[in-house]
């Protein structure tokens, strides 16, 4: 790219994620939005809002016109897109998850990885200030090792979230896959590799063919076991998006959705309430505790997350922050968690 010219951007899917993406890339410093691909000729009205071209395949692209790409269409077409963009040369964001299925999660990684093109998973999350704080205080044990974890996401989502498309309610479409992946991707980084899982689901409530809501108990290799209730038809103050107000589609509660509890304190994430014994010692259940509320910087992790694309598209990082191979471990801990659904076994991810 040539100095101080703007990368131009391709954004594959332009759904709510993928509109969300094309419009803070349109006004970020460093991009150009080139193009919206989408086969839905309302996408056109919306490219012509944004001043850039609108096209309905990959194909009908120019490969020189365009530096790198977004792939925000449903999950069963990541495969394809990510492929189309690794064939081009276009260092790619796919958004999470990386794939429907592992073995396609597998093939878009070691097709990047063949062609030395930068890939990242779209888990904009990482990019809170208080996700690494959180990573530090686990890493060096500031409140004693990491003992237990709850968590819980539970929303209600309006009917017209399902209206924009019917494959919201098939196997594709669930939280487990849609919203359980980014508390997952969260989990593993915070909390390492798991070891077993066991789950069960209901589609009780809405009767679609895949579920609303789940429960999971998971056992890390550390030790740590954690539980998460997941629902996207609860009407409650309990989930990331609400608590931190990243999401401008969920209204902010300021609440914390996880707990994780440590030998010597506990962490309300992602607010950084931090329980310990009042006079700072080594506490214990007859001794009162004290909480504190830790202060990090509050950032926009989407526009976050577009900067780091940049600096690793124009190369000034080689590392992304969460990469194919990230995306594909939080996947795979997703679908042990659908097989333990389905099965009642203990599965191994």
């Amino acid at each position: 790219m040539s100095e101080g010219r703007k990368l131009r951007l391709a954004v594959i899917g332009a759904g709510l994620i993928g509109e969300r993406h094309a419009r803070l890339a349109a006004k970020h410093d460093r991009w150009t939005l080139a193009a919206l691909v989408d086969p839905d000729p309302r996408r056109e009205a919306l490219a012509a809002e944004l001043g850039c071209q609108w096209v309905r395949t990959i194909d009908e692209l120019q490969s020189g016109d365009i530096d790198a790409a977004i792939v925000a269409t449903p999950n069963g077409l990541h495969l394809s897109g990510g492929l189309a963009c690794a064939e081009r040369g276009w260092p790619c964001l796919i958004e999470k998850p990386i794939a429907d299925t592992v073995e396609q999660g597998q093939s878009l990684v070691d097709a990047f990885e063949a062609a030395g093109v930068p890939l990242l998973i779209g888990h904009h999350r990482r990019y809170h200030p208080f996700v690494a704080k959180a990573r530090e205080i686990l890493d060096k044990a500031t409140y004693g090792v990491p003992v237990m974890a709850s968590l819980i996401w539970a929303v209600c989502k309006p009917l017209e979230y399902f209206q924009q498309g019917d494959w919201r309610l098939r196997s594709d479409g669930g939280p487990i896959l849609i919203n359980l992946i980014h508390e997952m991707d969260l989990a593993l980084h915070l909390l390492g590799p798991v070891r077993h899982v066991q789950a069960m689901t209901s589609n009780a409530q809405r009767g679609a063919a895949v579920e609303d809501t789940a429960g999971v108990l998971l056992r890390f290799e550390s030790g740590v076991i954690a539980t998460i209730c997941l629902s996207d038809a609860a009407l409650s103050p309990w989930s990331f998006e609400g608590a931190c107000g990243e999401n401008p589609h969920i209204a902010e509660t300021g609440v914390s959705s996880w707990r994780i509890g440590c030998s010597n304190g506990s962490i309300e994430f992602p607010g950084l309430e931090v329980w310990q014994d009042a006079e700072h010692g080594q506490g214990n259940w007859s001794r009162p505790l004290v909480q504190t509320r830790l202060s990090v910087p509050k950032v926009a992790p989407l526009e976050e997350q577009l900067t780091h694309f940049a600096d690793l598209a124009e190369g000034l990082c080689n590392e992304p922050k969460v990469s194919g191979r990230d995306g594909l471990a939080a996947l795979k801990a997703i679908v042990a968690i659908q097989k333990a659904s389905r099965t009642g076994e203990i599965v191994n991810p």
